[in-house]
């Protein structure tokens, strides 16, 4: 199969194969198998721990009398759930990214992004454990459309949603094609973390624990501002926009086209979520000085539970 000239792989044979993957194309195909089995994990998960821990917590007095939990219950109840199983997502792709970069350099020096890149698609090795975090982010972001839009509960930014998981799902995907790997790595950690107390303090939320809410929601507030409003743009989006063409285009005489605009273009629609996103997040933590109550307003109904 030809490629397009931008796209060109001057590896030998000019095969399509994707040198930086073991598997090539099979990779791809493991991401779509993977993007099968999600559903069926949480379902299986939502069934065996999520949902009696949610009844648990968010029903602790409907077992003490004979009347069933309402539809507002029942509805923090799916939440909850919700909560839990992305939280374990999140935890695992986040202990993943870490365990497969924590000797890189490029954690704090940005220009090894884009060292021993002498072509594009960049022709430097990638680790089995980044391949394998790959894959695993491409399947599940894959059905995270469908999910969002036919399994979980419909908040106010569902359209922000929706547009930052096709976009995710673009990058991921075009990254591995160009193996932009390593900076793709990193952005799985800038988000894949603060992801984790978010999800936590929602959970605490839906089981009325207000103290910990708090506490959690403090801890995501401080992340959130340190990774997507921080490290994000200084770190990778200056990466992205200056280092890389820089760094390939003019050392090695490589047009950077149409990577780069299609990779900052991407990368800036998810930073403009995230400016998005920070509007909402201050709204929540002026309530919470104001009323000492954390809410997510991401609900259709800021105060339907």
């Amino acid at each position: 199969m030809k490629l397009p000239a931008y796209l060109n792989i001057n590896y030998p044979n000019d095969e399509w194969n994707w040198h930086f993957l073991d598997g090539g194309v099979g990779d791809v195909a493991f991401a779509g198998v993977l993007a099968c089995l999600y559903p069926v994990l949480r379902f299986v998960l939502d069934t065996v721990v999520f949902k009696p821990a949610a009844e648990y917590f968010v029903l602790p007095n409907t077992k003490k009398s004979d009347e069933p939990p309402t539809p507002q219950q029942r509805l923090t109840v799916f939440k909850f759930q919700e909560s839990a199983w992305k939280a374990v997502i999140y935890v695992s792709f986040a202990a993943l990214a870490m365990l497969a970069s924590y000797n890189e350099r490029f954690l704090t020096d940005r220009h090894y992004f884009w060292k021993g890149c002498k072509g594009l698609p960049c022709n430097y090795n990638v680790s089995k454990l980044i391949r394998l975090l790959y894959c695993l982010e491409l399947g599940f972001y894959a059905q995270a459309i469908p999910v969002l839009l036919f399994w979980e509960v419909r908040r106010k930014d569902f359209w922000a949603n929706l547009g930052h998981h096709l976009a995710t799902l673009i990058l991921i995907g075009y990254s591995f094609l160009v193996n932009f790997t390593k900076v793709g790595t990193m952005v799985f950690l800038v988000h894949d973390v603060n992801d984790i107390f978010m999800e936590m303090a929602k959970m605490t939320r839906y089981a009325g624990k207000n103290t910990a809410t708090t506490a959690l929601f403090v801890l995501f507030v401080i992340s959130w501002f340190t990774t997507r409003i921080t490290i994000f743009p200084v770190h990778v989006l200056r990466s992205t926009l200056f280092d890389a063409s820089e760094m390939i285009g003019k050392k090695y005489g490589i047009s950077p086209h149409p990577h780069w605009e299609i990779f900052n273009g991407f990368l800036f629609f998810l930073f403009g979520l995230h400016i998005y996103w920070s509007y909402l997040i201050l709204r929540i933590a002026l309530r919470q000085l104001r009323e000492g109550k954390t809410d997510d307003i991401r609900e259709e109904d800021d105060d339907s539970d």
